[in-house]
């Protein structure tokens, strides 16, 4: 592990290190990085890296590569890293996910790229391999599962982009193996919210109620286990009745302290 200043990373540095096929190289402001082509595994996170070289004409041999919380604007560099199983990409300035840059990764199964700014997502470029998919916070405004095949995911999060609509039955088909989808979007309609919930739930796929109003909230009420908005007249029924309910109780506790007080004066006379 390296925690000094570098700003680049090269063969130099790699043939210092002594050519290890795993490498942690993190919080030292690199900006470059020449990646060796036989390193399996490497992590290069929290640094400035905002240029990655591939130059050597060999096959890429790693297998894991994390770049988060770095300055990458482009990642085409990654079609090349074809062994590529887990690639860590959060927390970048990425705003555009080429077709052309996935498409190659046919071994990948964990692809992190939350907290990217990205409206757009090639879904068919996806892997069959994928198991595990975060794009929490990535802006997001479009999920389009009708042509997609993802025969082996299991997790998917997918919540706060800025999604207006989500085709569950869709989902499900192309992802019949999914276990576990956080999809809470603001922007989707809460009956719509309400209704993907229910059909997770149908379908045995885990997930959170990120604002569980119920709890909090008498505008809300709980449906056959999902959390609800109530219509307006329900919701004014329901404060209605507790506001009638506290004033019964207040009045209760008052008659009652006035009847111990008339008690207690008609025993000292």
């Amino acid at each position: 592990m390296i925690s000094s200043k570098v700003k680049t990373f090269d063969s130099e540095l790699y043939e210092a290190m002594h050519r290890p096929s795993s490498i942690e190289v993190t919080n030292t402001e690199m900006e470059t990085l020449i990646l060796p082509a036989e390193l399996s595994m490497g992590d290069f996170s929290n640094n400035h890296i905002n240029l990655v070289n591939l130059s050597n004409p060999e096959n890429y041999q790693i297998t894991y590569l994390d770049l988060s919380s770095n300055s990458l604007t482009n990642i085409d560099f990654i079609s090349r890293l074809v062994n590529l199983e887990v690639l860590l990409l959060e927390s970048n300035t990425m705003d555009h996910i080429p077709s052309s840059a996935l498409r190659p990764l046919t071994k990948l199964k964990y692809l992190y790229l939350q907290y990217n700014s990205f409206a757009s997502f090639p879904w068919n470029a996806l892997a069959s391999s994928i198991i595990h998919f975060d794009c929490y916070l990535s802006s997001i405004t479009t999920a389009e599962f009708s042509r997609v095949s993802l025969p082996s995911l299991e997790y998917l999060n997918l919540e706060h982009n800025s999604l207006s609509t989500i085709n569950v039955t869709e989902l499900l088909q192309a992802a019949p193996k999914l276990k576990e989808a956080h999809l809470y979007n603001s922007h989707i309609d809460s009956l719509e919210m309400s209704e993907i919930f229910a059909d997770l739930k149908a379908n045995n796929v885990s997930f959170d109620e990120p604002y569980d109003m119920c709890n909090t909230n008498d505008y809300y009420e709980r449906k056959f286990g999902i959390c609800v908005q109530r219509r307006p007249d329900e919701s004014t029924v329901s404060i209605g009745k507790a506001v009638l309910l506290s004033s019964l109780v207040i009045v209760t506790a008052v008659v009652f302290l006035y009847i111990v007080l008339l008690v207690f004066r008609h025993m000292n006379r």
